[in-house]
């Protein structure tokens, strides 16, 4: 079992989680919710946009220079996989398959049949089975 040590550190792990819940926070908040301190929380933040986790945005209000951030898809996938590392080592398995879609085969459409007994319109894949 192998943990991502990007996503696995404390203190990354609060910022992604923190952007998890409540995504798009300034600095002083981010900082208050992952709990790190500024020279932290920037310093790992900057990790994280590096590898593409979070974006970092400057922008302007009120004649202030305000930093932003945001998870990104792929963070929020890293983040994802981290959970379901983590329920693996407790012996539990992934809370939902992460794209059940793409496991439908041709001799598997009856399975993603919706209620009215037709392709599942969640399930693109089903239809074009």
């Amino acid at each position: 079992m192998r943990f991502d040590p990007l996503v696995a550190h404390h203190g990354r792990l609060s910022i992604l989680a923190a952007l998890a819940r409540d995504d798009g926070q300034e600095f002083s908040r981010l900082r208050s919710s992952s709990g790190l301190t500024d020279g932290n929380l920037a310093s790992h933040a900057r990790r994280l946009a590096d590898a593409g986790l979070i974006r970092i945005a400057k922008v302007q209000r009120e004649g202030r220079t305000l930093t932003h951030y945001r998870l990104t898809p792929v963070g929020r996938e890293a983040l994802g996989r981290h959970a379901d590392s983590l329920r693996s080592a407790m012996g539990e398995g992934p809370a939902e398959p992460r794209n059940a879609c793409l496991a439908v085969s041709a001799d598997e459409t009856q399975d993603a049949a919706g209620p009215d007994g037709g392709p599942d319109a969640a399930c693109p894949s089903a239809r074009a089975a």
